[in-house]
């Protein structure tokens, strides 16, 4: 009797760990069995769920799902086309796992057709500096950013003004079933009274003329590219370049061109890599982004055509330290096989981004250089979303916005440039640090206050409006 109960005892036991071990199973793992999309009027759903890093039918472990959400949310956020994105998933039969994905956004505007006005320098701190507050470009600008709800974007620019630009571009991110090839392709042709010269004394001089152009171009370019992986992306540009500049500027700076005339006609080839794992690309917290750029000027097809080669590396690291702390950092690095190219050509540290902030005022026409900026960062109001009750229109009534702290220490240095007594930075280690405020809002507006010093000195108060890195 006793041996016929441990047998009986036996058995259940077994029986209850396949039980157990059967739970187990079951619950280590979710399907997808729908993906439900909320709120996109105009943006077909295929766009939507291309950036999702899961289908229906796939099969998610229950430890991975939160992250797989998070990255679809993500890449839904990181294609500009809605201002909110809110992903969640609902049981869809218990017994066999089964979950309905819910997407829920938020459309931005997509068609804008607005007035230009902008300033005629590198960035507006330069442009206060020059004392003549008339030297404005003014225009209209018309931008499609979600033409068809296929995520086409059509840009046409009609500017006048003291800079003119005449434009039309269209960009085509897929132009297969799948997500990976893309095209863009664009012409433009552009007049300036005034043009930067030269350089002396590390500052921008400008030539000017009332009455007549300083220079004129036309500008062609085509521009396939492969997008892999959601993060990753490939671009082969394709550009033609016929500039004309006002024969004097050879005469002011014989280094702005070169012997062969003041007309150059010209080919370049260019590819770009772009790695981007950061949360938001308008203002990002947590990730990384790697860009790798190699860039041909010249292609010897025309007598004209300069003959210039550059390389360019690009990478940014963002951290969620503990709490309200964030911390960011970049590195640039650029490369040349022509450590003295046409001035027309040459933009080294002081343009665009590439620059130590407090030296917003100054240029240093490196080919080569190294930059390294970092960011301490406190967050004062966490993102908020707020309603603007006389604006009934989600898209411009629905609002958020965060405001930010931060501490900030740059550097930079330069080599290889020719001997130029007027320029103190050249071939020299240079740095600035300082305070900021960083008010970001959406639209993709960043509003930037900075107060800091510079190793020589200087002291200011700089506006941008961008992400400091």
């Amino acid at each position: 009797m006793m041996r016929e109960m441990r047998y009986v005892l036996s058995f259940l036991l077994v029986v209850l760990c396949l039980v157990i071990e059967a739970q187990n199973d079951t619950t280590s793992y979710f399907v997808i069995s729908d993906i439900r999309i909320e709120g996109n009027k105009t943006t077909k759903s295929s766009i939507i769920t291309r950036e999702l890093t899961f289908e229906i039918g796939d099969t998610i472990s229950v430890s991975d799902i939160e992250q797989e959400l998070k990255s679809s949310q993500e890449n839904i956020r990181n294609s500009n086309l809605f201002n909110f994105v809110t992903l969640s998933c609902d049981i869809d039969n218990l017994t066999d796992n089964h979950v309905i994905i819910n997407i829920e956004v938020t459309e931005r505007w997509y068609f804008w057709l607005y007035p230009y006005l902008a300033y005629a320098d590198r960035n507006i701190n330069s442009w206060y500096e020059a004392g003549n507050i008339n030297r404005f470009t003014y225009g209209l600008e018309m931008e499609y950013k979600n033409f068809l709800g296929l995520k086409h974007s059509v840009m046409l620019t009609l500017i006048s003004g003291y800079n003119q630009n005449y434009g039309i571009s269209y960009d085509v991110p897929y132009i297969n079933n799948k997500q990976h090839f893309g095209l863009k392709f664009g012409l433009a042709y552009k007049r300036d009274k005034e043009l930067a010269y030269m350089t002396e004394n590390n500052k921008v001089s400008y030539f000017n003329l009332d009455d007549e152009f300083a220079d004129q171009s036309v500008c062609a370019y085509i521009t396939p590219y492969y997008r892999f992986a959601h993060r990753n992306k490939l671009f082969l540009e394709f550009e033609y370049n016929d500039k004309i500049f006002h024969d004097s500027l050879a005469v002011l700076n014989p280094d702005f061109v070169n012997a062969q005339g003041s007309r150059f006609q010209y080919f370049s080839l260019s590819a770009v890599f772009k790695n981007d794992y950061r949360d938001d690309n308008n203002y990002p917290l947590n990730g990384h982004y790697l860009e790798l750029m190699m860039k041909k000027v010249g292609l010897g097809v025309f007598k004209t055509s300069p003959n210039f080669f550059y390389a360019k590396v690009t990478m940014d690291w963002y951290k969620h330290i503990k709490g309200r702390w964030y911390w960011a950092s970049n590195i640039t690095t650029r490369l040349s096989d022509d450590n003295d190219p046409l001035y027309f050509l040459n933009q080294g540290l002081g343009y665009k981004n590439d620059f130590v902030r407090t030296y917003e005022l100054y240029v240093i026409d490196a080919v080569n250089y190294a930059l390294m900026k970092n960011n301490l960062k406190f967050t004062i109001l966490n993102p908020v979303t707020k309603y603007i009750s006389f604006l009934s229109n989600e898209r411009f009534g629905k609002i958020h916005f965060a405001l930010y702290a931060n501490v900030f220490f740059d550097c930079a240095y330069t080599w290889n440039m020719p001997d130029d007594p007027s320029s103190a930075l050249n071939n020299k280690f240079i740095f600035g640090t300082g305070i900021g405020i960083d008010f970001v809002t959406y639209y993709d507006k960043v509003f930037r206050f900075e107060y800091g010093i510079n190793d020589m000195g200087d002291t200011g108060l700089f506006i941008h409006f961008v992400a400091p890195i």
